[in-house]
């Protein structure tokens, strides 16, 4: 399979003389064939631009030309070279500079030993000739390579009298270069087409253009391009239209996978446990067998690689999708796996939620994650395939959804023979605990068994050795075998990513000489863990250096750029460009003569790079978990033994650019610290989705709650948080937003409502002040812009704003009051939807259509049954005025059943009824329409229809014919949501409840009351305590038991009901029935207790048995037990009160707020 590689051309030029074309390409060409990468071909655009300085320590070490080598072989196969009248640095014999001579042959010597021997031959060339023969060697195979030669009288058409100094920057350097020049352009035309130019703009529209045709002919095949070569062609067809965090997935994974897999190094490395996987794979199909394959060890052993190895020599014909959990940043998010495998497997779940009418929660209480988790479970019975997911400890979620990691519950309780799963994890990790300890059927009755499999380290020394020595002959550096048995012999050498890792820091090592030094320092770590802390510290003191000469560091502690910029990684959300990485240093105060260059990241990089991901998006993370824990321990200061302990107290808050240089080198920097310097970096950046990835998310984990609010009511961001599900499929910008202002509320007095009602009057009044500039009346106006009331300020708006601005002004209302609506405050909700719709344009349909949708949901949460039906029906009539009306057929059944269920609970049976003939009529236009979600909530309509028309037939027959009918499609729709939504959904919740108003109107108490309860535990479950449809199930709860004369259970449930509704509406007419048949509930338990007073007075002293215990009476202050329950079977009769007199309420903190 081939792999859609990011553009990433070399620039090669001298750099004196070239500077203005460079950077005419970097503003003015480059964004846009970055633009049209990202959103034609969902790829990355990022030149490799090599021209800043390098400073004298990275002089002194000679690694410029094997620098520049690698480079362009990172870059294949594009290469792009600007040539002037210059031939670059050279090794000039007859120069008297000694020193110059030293220095390049120093950089031959160091470029030959990393494995370029070529460069021998390449003595008397400039470092720029050796960057084309690089680019034109069969080994680089850069076969997009773009030849741009610079006018020789440019100097004189640029300058009319140039001075010497202007002569020199663009004249050649010598006669010698002047003729070697000559004949190297004379061997570049003779091979290559090339582009003349005589300034920076004509080179920028000759590349531009060369650049658009050679892409758009490099991705011509983009559709094919990208492969899962285990999976069925359907799969493989729905890869190209994946959202771009799926889709950066399948790259990291394919690299991943197949990098890992054909490391030569490890050829023969688990042979026994590939033939133990194939026999799991193989066992689809076949009862008797274990689902779940565990396979186990330490830290390093080579789990990933062996899985990678696997995949790759997988010859089954049963479908097998790989997950290697870090390979990329948005791998290691459980969300984002389950959606990823959704999207492959092509669930699509707007088609199975979207258009379910109006949906049983408002999007704060149902979280996305569940909704995943729900479809997956569904995937896993229903698909024939084999699912391994790699590194099993290194999955996450976020803080609201740690529970759903710690019990498994995104796993399936009973995983069926059409399906296999193979999961690694490190043995001893906190995941590996917690799934021994939950996913086990002793345990855990009713969940199926797994097979765990241990992998132990290398036994065989000489295994070890060729594990070194290949690793180290990749570079043309060998050991002798002394050193490889003090290496292969000591005590952590059985783990091969120790000895990957020893062999890499041997290969960065320069001085031969002091090697066995080296080996004895390595082989002296007790632990993993205490290496990597030990390599940290190395990388610190070669190449980085402190952002101050005059800041003295400890002795063997991690300091300066590269423990601040592995830091920033490991602080960061998704990980940091180089450029995001860079720029947060030159914050942190790495400026002048310390500045870090991208020479200089460049050079430590590939030093570390086995142990950082650096994503084809540009995205660097920290590769292991050994490395995450020596940059933590760096952070926190002291051992690994105190990873566990809080960070110490954030440093002394300086202001100015030099403040950290006179931070006390005693001081450690800490998390707060480094995510407030990235704060402070993405606030400076142009908004956009990165931006509104890591900023936010850094004010937060900061607690700095006041920047966070004050970002989250800006009116850009807040439209950005607002309509990011409209770029991604699958997007948590949106979830962002909710969690986020829960974690502001817990902390702080900010308030949702106060906010982005101030947030609108202050853009209101912003736009009027704009548009009355130069209006007579300015004055008059002012006053009212000052103190007006919100009305008036929405009239003033209407009548002196532009219509562009007063669709901006529309779309900021409604947003706000859709969130807000979203958040449960429904009040300053409702008003700004209203001011919307005020303020929206005739003709903007769509927007009108979005804005009515958005009321009438609101409206229906508070209760309001007849404006939520007019909204409905507003909403519709809109969507019929828009162009492709014909197209949304959907949308429109969506609004009609919307309205009905109305009607229905107004009892207007006749207006419910036509209706519903209109939508069953649209309906059957559609193919497949008895697939759709919305037509069973169409049925589902339907049969609540059929039940309140039994009501009013006195004829028993009949009643029941009509009862019995709507069983059937309660039943029928049941079905139909717990397969797509899985039973703890709040559709089938809402199924459940309307089943229970079903046997109330029947008359069917005990049948009623089951429902309910069963409505309740899903509610409870996947809701916040207080919401409404909580309150609803608990009201009729309370009728039944007042009914069947129970009082203390009835008052008991109107008491919930009431204080729910109350917290809720300001309007008493939506709570006033509960708290009358509260106060009747309660005057029948006062009267019950005067009657047992009396009978207690009047008869006689009972007689005490020693042989009977009686179980104490519930009181009336006796508090209401909470507790939290897994239901396993969804029909499971599972009573939700342990007895007639005591209501046992489920409780669960609110999941996540998800529209």
């Amino acid at each position: 399979m081939e792999v859609i590689k990011p553009v990433c051309p070399f620039i090669s030029s001298t750099f004196r003389d070239f500077q203005e074309e460079r950077d005419h390409l970097v503003k003015n060409i480059f964004p846009e064939i970055q633009q049209i990468c990202k959103e034609k071909y969902r790829t990355h655009f990022a030149p490799i631009d090599l021209r800043w300085g390098i400073n004298k320590s990275q002089t002194q070490k000679g690694e410029v030309i094997s620098l520049c080598i690698d480079y362009i072989k990172q870059a294949s196969p594009w290469f792009i070279c600007l040539l002037g009248n210059r031939y670059g640095y050279n090794y000039d014999e007859e120069a008297d500079d000694e020193q110059a001579k030293e220095w390049f042959m120093k950089n031959i010597n160091v470029a030959a030993r990393e494995g370029h021997e070529w460069v021998r031959d390449c003595m008397n060339k400039s470092i720029t000739e050796i960057e084309i023969e690089a680019a034109l060697s069969d080994d680089f195979n850069c076969t997009q390579c773009f030849f741009y030669f610079r006018d020789e009288d440019y100097v004189y058409k640029k300058f009319s009298n140039p001075t010497q100094e202007q002569l020199k920057t663009y004249s050649s350097e010598s006669k010698k270069s002047e003729r070697n020049l000559r004949a190297l352009k004379e061997r570049i035309k003779s091979n290559f087409k090339v582009t003349l130019f005589s300034s920076p703009q004509e080179l920028g529209e000759a590349l531009s253009r060369d650049l658009k045709e050679a892409i758009s002919e490099y991705y011509k095949d983009f559709n094919t391009m990208i492969k899962f070569p285990h999976l069925p062609p359907e799969c493989n067809e729905r890869v190209h239209n994946l959202p771009p965090e799926n889709r950066e997935m399948v790259l990291a994974h394919h690299i991943f996978e197949t990098t890992r897999g054909d490391r030569s190094r490890l050829a023969d490395f688990g042979g026994d446990l590939i033939a133990q996987l194939n026999a799991h794979a193989y066992s689809v199909g076949q009862p008797g067998h274990k689902p779940i394959l565990l396979l186990t060890g330490d830290q390093g052993c080579g789990k990933s690689t062996l899985m990678a190895r696997w995949a790759l020599q997988y010859q089954s014909e049963v479908p097998l999708l790989t997950h290697y959990i870090g390979c990329s940043t948005y791998s290691r998010d459980l969300a984002h796996m389950l959606d990823y495998v959704l999207q492959i497997f092509g669930v699509n779940k707007d088609e199975t939620s979207s258009n379910e009418a109006l949906t049983a929660c408002t999007s704060t209480q149902w979280s996305e994650l569940q909704d995943n988790i729900e479809h997956f479970n569904r995937v896993i019975q229903e698909q024939t395939f084999v699912l391994a997911i790699d590194c099993l400890e290194a999955l996450s979620s976020d803080s609201d959804h740690a529970h759903v990691l710690e019990v498994f519950t995104w796993l399936p309780s009973h995983i069926p023979d059409n399906c296999r799963i193979i999961l690694t994890c490190t043995k001893g990790s906190h995941h590996y605990k917690n799934f021994i300890d939950n996913y086990n059927s002793t345990t855990t009755p009713g969940r199926s068994n797994f097979a765990e499999v241990e992998m132990g380290g290398i036994r065989d020394v000489e295994t070890r050795k060729e594990i070194v020595r290949k690793h180290l002959e990749t570079y043309c550096k060998s050991l002798d075998p002394q050193q490889l048995n003090t290496i292969c012999n000591s005590t952590l050498s059985y783990n091969p990513m120790y000895l990957i890792a020893v062999a890499n820091e041997l290969r960065v090592f320069g001085i031969y000489e002091e090697v066995d030094k080296v080996i004895d320092e390595i082989v002296q770590a007790p632990t993993q863990d205490q290496l990597w802390l030990n390599i940290f510290t190395r990388w610190c003191s070669d190449y980085g250096w402190s952002e101050s000469s005059d800041n003295p560091e400890q002795p063997n502690q991690p300091f300066g750029w590269v423990q601040d910029a592995l830091c920033l990684i490991a602080m960061s959300r998704r990980g940091l460009t180089e450029e995001e990485i860079l720029g947060a240093l030159e914050l942190i105060g790495y400026v002048g003569s310390s500045k870090v260059t991208t020479a200089a990241w460049a050079i430590f990089y590939r030093a570390a790079q086995d142990s950082l991901n650096k994503e084809y998006t540009g995205i660097y993370s920290l590769a292991h978990g050994c490395v995450q824990k020596a940059v933590l321990c760096s952070v926190m200061g002291g051992s690994m033994e105190h990873l566990r302990s809080p960070p110490l107290g954030v440093p002394p808050n300086n202001s100015g650019q030099n403040r950290l240089r006179r931070m006390p080198s005693v001081y450690k920097r800490t998390h707060d610290f480094y995510h407030i310097e990235l704060a402070h970096y993405f606030e400076q950046q142009p908004i956009n989705n990165r931006v509104l990835e890591e900023l936010p998310w850094h004010w937060c984990q900061a607690h700095r709650w006041e920047e966070l609010h004050r970002l989250v009511r800006t009116p850009e961001y807040f439209q950005l948080f607002r309509s990011s599900s409209e770029i991604n499929q699958f997007s948590t910008f949106r979830i962002d937003l909710f969690r986020y202002w829960d974690e502001m509320k817990q902390d702080s007095d900010y308030k949702p409502f106060e906010t982005y009602e101030t947030m609108v009057r202050e853009e209101l009044v912003k736009e009027i002040r704009n548009a009355v500039s130069d209006n007579v009346k300015k004055p008059e106006i002012e006053d009212e812009l000052s103190g007006g009331s919100m009305d008036r300020l929405v009239e003033l708006a209407s009548i002196y704003v532009h219509a562009e601005e007063i669709i901006k002004l529309t779309k900021i209302s409604w947003l706000a009051g859709q969130f807000l609506g979203e958040m449960c405050d429904f009040e300053p909700g409702t008003q700004l939807l209203k001011y919307a719709k005020t303020l929206c344009p005739g003709r903007q349909s769509t927007l009108l259509y979005q804005i009515n949708y958005s009321l009438g949901k609101v409206y229906y949460y508070r209760i309001d049954w007849e404006k939520a039906r007019a909204s409905f029906f507003e909403a519709r009539r809109e969507l019929q005025k828009t162009t492709d009306s014909s197209q949304k057929i959907e949308e429109q059944c969506a609004l009609l059943n919307n309205a009905v269920s109305c009607l229905l609970i107004m009892k207007r049976l006749n207006e419910a009824d036509r209706y519903l003939k209109i939508t069953q009529n649209q309906y059957l236009e559609l193919p497949n329409y008895n697939k759709s979600p919305g037509y069973f909530m169409y049925l589902f309509n339907k049969s609540r229809l059929l039940v309140k028309r039994a009501n009013k037939i006195l004829n028993v027959t009949e009643r029941d014919e009509l009862f019995t009918e709507a069983i059937s499609l309660f039943e029928e729709t049941l079905e139909f949501r717990m397969k797509h939504y899985g039973w703890r959904h709040p559709l089938v919740a809402l199924n459940w409840q309307e089943k229970g108003f079903l046997y109330q109107d029947y008359g069917d108490g005990s049948q009623s009351e089951f429902c309910f309860k069963k409505a309740l535990e899903i509610y409870e479950e996947v809701l916040s305590q207080d919401h409404v449809l909580i309150a609803t199930c608990y009201y009729h709860l309370g009728m039944i038991y007042e009914e069947d004369r129970k009082w203390r259970e009835g008052l008991r449930c109107f008491e919930i009901a009431l204080k729910i509704r109350q917290s809720r509406f300001s309007r008493k007419n939506v709570w006033s029935d509960i708290q009358r048949r509260r106060q009747k509930c309660e005057s029948k338990l006062d009267r019950l207790k005067e009657e047992d007073d009396q009978r207690s007075v009047s008869a006689p002293p009972p007689t005490v048995s020693m042989t009977t215990t009686e179980t104490p009476a519930l009181t009336e202050d006796a508090p209401l037990r909470v507790e939290s329950r897994h239901i396993l079977n969804p029909y499971q009769r599972y009573s939700y009160f342990e007895t007639d007199r005591q209501i046992t309420i489920q409780s669960s903190e609110l999941i996540e707020k998800v529209n």
